[in-house]
């Protein structure tokens, strides 16, 4: 009876919408440092670190660039190339979908990675490889390397003080359509207007001073 019961209630969460998930990938030079205002963190030698859960719908990924690189293995020198973080506001994401992000123009040497930190573009690709946003970060200028170590791990970055630029949604990307007023819309709202109208015309000269007064104090 008991293997029964587990049986039953093992398939019922297998069937159940509340267990799909959205898996997005990242490359190693892409950390994501939050998901929806929430916190990410993964430990260095994790398995998973460059995957993560999603919600269905909307949701805004806090990424930063970051990347390694060797100057010279003789004698061991180093770089970490880091930018600020960067919020990524997703399209609709569907249920059971793999999507990645990715870096646009992703650089090849320290120069080039320098210049690209102050301001990455990051792109977000469905499992067709079909570029659904694309997202550039605020211009700013490099963050030192002392600096780098104690905004780790931030969901906000607290020295970014230049505005992003919008968000690029492709042909490809489900956005949310905005509310459009309608016919029965308008009517209702007219025939509110033409009501208050009414009513002024109907008020005394006491009662409108004193409604105006009310609405100089709002």
């Amino acid at each position: 009876m008991n293997k029964r019961w587990s049986l039953s209630l093992a398939l019922l969460m297998m069937a159940s919408p509340a267990f799909a998930a959205i898996t997005l990938t990242t490359p190693e030079e892409i950390k994501v440092a939050a998901i929806n205002g929430h916190e990410v963190n993964t430990s260095l030698f994790s398995s998973k670190k460059n995957a993560h859960q999603l919600k269905a719908g909307e949701n805004v990924i806090s990424v930063r660039y970051t990347q390694y690189f060797e100057e010279n293995r003789n004698i061991g020198t180093h770089e970490i190339v880091r930018s600020n973080i960067v919020n990524i506001k997703t399209p609709l994401l569907e249920d059971n979908q793999n999507y990645v992000l990715a870096l646009i123009d992703n650089p090849k040497n320290i120069d080039i990675a320098r210049e690209y930190a102050k301001q990455p573009i990051f792109g977000l690709y469905n499992s067709k490889n079909q570029l659904l946003v694309k997202q550039q970060g605020a211009k700013s200028s490099n963050l030192g390397i002392v600096s780098n170590l104690f905004t780790e791990g931030e969901s906000v970055d607290k020295s970014q003080v230049n505005i992003q630029p919008s968000p690029e949604y492709t042909s490809q990307a489900k956005l949310n359509a905005p509310i459009a007023k309608t016919q029965s819309n308008i009517g209702v709202q007219n025939g509110e207007a033409q009501q208050l109208i009414h009513i002024w015309k109907n008020t005394t000269k006491a009662e409108r001073q004193k409604f105006m007064t009310w609405l100089a104090e709002q």
